[in-house]
């Protein structure tokens, strides 16, 4: 039982490293955080409902997942590939492209539930009530912007 449970603690031990390594390494992987950071702020405010707050969970989700998955298959391509090689560009492109669609369907989601729902509206509503938010928001943009392009770079 005890080995099974260091087991366990080790898979989390590693999974989180993974996070990391993305977090620190993968530009867009921190605009995908970022994104959900200020859709989480706008459906709040907007007062989304449970269920649309789930689905905007899911929608993270998978594309955080996908784009873990394409950084996983862009390094072991980049580990494998000696020079340029057709099929691993193509496979890099793939992956990419999964990404893309993820998001791309993510986005048609937010759409439905901000536009269609009126989320959007009752959130700027609030924000134009409330005048200290948009300056919370705005005054965010620049850590965010320097979390997005920066970060990173931080040896």
């Amino acid at each position: 039982m005890k080995k099974n449970i260091r087991k366990l603690h080790e898979s989390f031990l590693n999974a989180f490293r993974g996070l990391g390594l993305c977090i620190h390494g993968e530009r867009n992987f921190r605009v995908h955080m970022v994104t959900a950071f200020y859709v989480t702020i706008f459906a709040l405010l907007g007062k989304a409902t449970a269920s649309e707050a789930s689905i905007l969970c899911v929608c993270f989700g998978l594309t955080m997942g996908a784009e873990l998955m394409n950084t996983a298959i862009e390094r072991l391509c980049d580990r494998q590939a000696s020079g340029y090689d057709g099929f691993v560009r193509d496979a890099k492109d793939i992956a990419a492209a999964g990404v893309f669609v993820c998001a791309a369907a993510c986005v048609a989601v937010g759409v439905c539930i901000f536009i269609g729902e009126g989320v959007l509206a009752a959130a700027l509503q609030y924000i134009f009530a409330h005048l200290w938010v948009a300056m919370a928001l705005l005054a965010s943009a620049p850590a965010a912007l320097w979390f997005i392009f920066q970060y990173g770079r931080i040896q």
